[in-house]
């Protein structure tokens, strides 16, 4: 009998086969479930047109496509931006008036020093067209996540991230383009963070390593500015939870470092003598490439 239930859902059988298998079913249930689950599968075969799925599918379906895909390169870089930006507004939502008076050594106090992160956000948002905040005399903390928020929440999904903006850096802005330049946002928010908490904080590893890909990335032609390039490929060997190897195209060296405290030696937050590293090869030129890397932050 099993043989003739695919033949029955089918509705290919003869009379003689047909009034058997219907026999059959009106006495085993079994057969009978089987049999509604063949006839349901052969009606779908003949279909002829488009059934509509149920309204909610379609949008369970996206959304839980959504959920699993890989997020954009987009979506990443502004996450790691929104993390720090949270993460310092947590920290500024508890300092009294007296804490924003405290003494900064680059910025007079931290009201000054939230300023400066304020202004170099807003010039990235004046290159995306984006609205520019005002900046008080006071609530300067309200400004800045006005500004950091802005710039959060209105870059669409295919915002080229190869557009040219401009880059913050200790010796006035320089050219470059929006991928680097949400790493750069990140990156000055986490080293402010760790200059208001006056301690140090432990940022993500991949945003370290973002941060790392970003100063080596500027590394030659500022090395090359200075007049110091060599032949020769040279070697960043960083080590710690966000390590990894980076290769230079100048000189003759292998340079380890832990990456964290290569990050904030490139943000001036740390000099090279008192950085602990380890260099194979060119000593000289590799105390060299320190000392220019530790130009490359916004200060």
């Amino acid at each position: 009998m099993d043989d003739l239930l695919g033949a029955w859902a089918l509705d290919v059988c003869d009379d003689t086969e047909a009034a058997a298998v219907q026999a059959h079913l009106d006495e085993c249930p079994a057969c009978a479930a089987e049999a509604g689950r063949l006839r349901a599968a052969a009606t779908w075969l003949g279909a002829e047109q488009v059934t509509s799925p149920p309204a909610h599918l379609r949008q369970s379906v996206l959304d839980r496509a959504r959920r699993t895909r890989a997020p954009s390169t987009l979506h990443t870089l502004i996450g790691a931006y929104a993390r720090q930006v949270a993460a310092l507004d947590r920290t500024l939502r508890d300092l009294t008036a007296g804490d924003w008076r405290r003494p900064d050594p680059r910025h007079g106090d931290l009201t000054g020093l939230i300023r400066h992160l304020t202004g170099n956000d807003a010039r990235l948002a004046g290159d995306l067209q984006l609205p520019v905040v005002r900046m008080p005399t006071a609530r300067v903390r309200d400004a800045w996540r006005t500004q950091a928020d802005t710039l959060i929440q209105s870059l669409a999904d295919d915002t080229d991230l190869e557009q040219g903006v401009t880059l913050a850096g200790r010796a006035g802005p320089s050219p470059g383009v929006l991928r680097d330049a949400l790493v750069q946002r990140t990156f000055e928010t986490w080293i402010h963070h760790e200059d208001v908490r006056g301690g140090l904080l432990a940022p993500p590893a991949e945003h370290v390593r973002r941060i790392v890909s970003l100063a080596v990335s500027l590394l030659p032609g500022a090395v090359a500015a200075r007049g110091l390039a060599r032949p020769g490929v040279g070697l960043l060997d960083l080590t710690g939870r966000a390590g990894g190897r980076w290769s230079l195209p100048f000189g003759d060296f292998v340079l380890r470092a832990d990456a964290t405290d290569f990050a904030r030696l490139v943000a001036n937050r740390r000099r090279p003598d008192h950085l602990d590293y380890t260099v194979e090869g060119d000593r000289r030129l590799a105390e060299q490439m320190l000392a220019v890397a530790s130009t490359l932050g916004c200060d």
